[in-house]
């Protein structure tokens, strides 16, 4: 069979080369012929590379803007109508004690549109 002094040169190889693969792995990597030949050679004549930008045209009012209307007003805004999914959350602030006014200007709304929430 094997003796004492074999197997233990046994372990020390497996151990060296297990250290080798490991320093291996973690080596830096070094750069072949084939890789320099690959990337282009740097000049002295290199510029700093200016970012491509676009110019931007002016704008050009088209056929469907009018110059001669007069100052366009605001549409008439219809107060929010709250959703029916809002309405625990309004019961719950309400339940805790926030008031129908804190609750109608967090939604833009009357007081009068809370208070029919049930």
């Amino acid at each position: 069979m094997f003796d004492r002094s074999q197997l233990e040169d046994q372990d020390r190889r497996r151990n060296t080369n297990a250290r080798q693969a490991a320093e291996a792995l973690f080596a830096p990597k070094r750069v072949t012929p084939e890789q320099s030949l690959r990337e282009p050679p740097a000049s002295s004549d290199d510029r700093v590379r200016r970012p491509r930008v676009l110019p931007i045209s002016p704008t050009v009012p088209g056929p469907l803007q009018a110059k001669d209307e007069g100052p366009i007003s605001p549409p008439q805004q219809m107060p929010p109508k709250i959703p029916r999914s809002q309405f625990a959350r309004i019961c719950a602030w309400r339940r805790y004690g926030m008031t129908a006014q804190q609750v109608a200007n967090v939604y833009g709304v009357t007081v009068d549109e809370i208070e029919r929430i049930p």
